[in-house]
């Protein structure tokens, strides 16, 4: 990972073996989201929360390994595929981390409040884009095989900027390909009323936030 993982607390740890009772599959379906596999199975879902390659280092998710979306996300996502795959049908996506309990918002917070990594994380109390379902972190897969986007996800530096990827490659920070790749991977989506996040080249979402929070419901679990 680009930055060292902060040290989780006793307490933090506690909470991990709490949440290990919960079925986070049988709430997501409860609160009325969509597996993305039962629409595709091309996608890859290489959930990163659900192992310790993240930037807490830790698993969070506690046996959750499938990806959950709102149904009008899942759709969505599912459309951008398909003019993705007008392209070249060798693409396809695999998603990084989708729809998030609130019960691992509240968990990740805990671990980085006060350490440099709290600016990439969302406050809990009201919840962010991943805890209503609506927030996909996403990248492309050639022949199976993850495309070169510059950096890996979860990389908290300006190479992951969206902003000016074409000084990125002046300077050497990533390739070309690598801009076009990212390039790709937003315009499918966008296509689809997605919008990307201009520090995080991965992550999407398919509303605003506001919206979301007076019209979705938080997944409180």
């Amino acid at each position: 990972m680009s930055i060292s993982a902060p040290e989780p607390t006793e307490q933090v740890d506690a909470t991990l073996q709490q949440q290990q009772t919960v079925d986070f599959d049988a709430k997501m379906r409860e609160y009325g989201l969509v597996d993305i596999a039962t629409l595709d199975t091309t996608i890859t879902v290489d959930l990163k929360y659900a192992t310790t390659d993240n930037f807490v280092g830790k698993d969070m998710y506690c046996g959750l390994r499938k990806a959950y979306l709102t149904e009008k996300t899942a759709q969505m996502l599912i459309a951008a595929l398909h003019e993705l795959q007008k392209i070249d049908p060798a693409y396809s996506f695999i998603i990084y981390d989708a729809a998030r309990p609130q019960s691992v918002q509240r968990t990740m917070w805990n671990i980085v409040e006060g350490t440099p990594q709290e600016d990439y994380v969302a406050k809990p109390h009201k919840g962010g884009a991943h805890n209503f379902g609506i927030a996909v972190d996403i990248s492309l897969t050639y022949q199976g095989k993850p495309v070169d986007m510059g950096t890996p996800f979860d990389n908290f530096t300006t190479a992951a900027h969206i902003t000016n990827e074409k000084a990125l490659v002046r300077s050497g920070r990533i390739t070309e390909q690598a801009r076009q790749n990212r390039e790709l991977l937003r315009r499918v989506l966008k296509q689809q009323g997605f919008e990307p996040l201009s520090n995080e080249w991965w992550h999407f979402t398919s509303c605003t936030i506001k919206y979301a929070r007076k019209h979705l419901r938080l997944l409180d679990f």
